[in-house]
């Protein structure tokens, strides 16, 4: 009998990933190595409460309809101290408006608002670029802020790396 994964690799394109169910909302015949295809803006997900460990969402959470109640989602099947990895557009960047598909661009406060962090404790959260490399990034990640309200035009970000650990469930 063939074990359940406990690592989900939700909207995974062509990114398909060893030990992971490989989850996207195009057809297998786009995409070889698709375990599942679901349309990922249809609530509540076809998986059981508390039954993942590991949830990646590369470049997917812009390309739904509503990042909270997709956030909500993914708290409901994640198993207690597990773990969300994400990487979104920074809403700086390019590509957070030059994709036809995308919904909205993220700033560093996304993560960090009060709707999320009673669902999730924030292990990483980090301005990404791919430009600027010398003094930007880590200016940026210091002073996010200020960075966001003032220079994110100037230098723009290329996306955020956010890791999040589930806080135990509600009662």
């Amino acid at each position: 009998m063939e074990k359940t994964p406990t690592k989900l690799n939700l909207g995974c394109g062509k990114d398909i990933k060893k030990g992971y169910l490989n989850v996207d909302f195009e057809d297998f015949e786009k995409f070889e190595g698709v375990d599942k295809v679901y349309d990922l803006n249809k609530l509540p997900y076809p998986f059981k409460d508390n039954q993942f460990e590991v949830i990646l969402m590369h470049n997917i959470l812009e390309h739904l309809d509503d990042s909270y109640k997709v956030m909500k989602e993914i708290f409901r099947i994640l198993k207690p101290g597990g773990i969300v990895h994400l990487y979104v557009p920074h809403f700086s960047s390019d590509c957070a408006w030059g994709d036809l598909q995308h919904k909205k661009g993220y700033s560093i406060g996304a993560f960090t608002a009060p709707d999320v962090t009673w669902m999730f404790k924030v292990i990483k959260n980090k301005i990404c670029f791919n430009r600027f490399r010398l003094i930007t990034p880590l200016y940026a990640n210091i002073f996010p802020v200020f960075y966001e309200r003032v220079l994110a035009y100037i230098f723009p970000a290329s996306h955020l790396d956010v890791t999040l650990k589930k806080i135990k469930n509600k009662k």
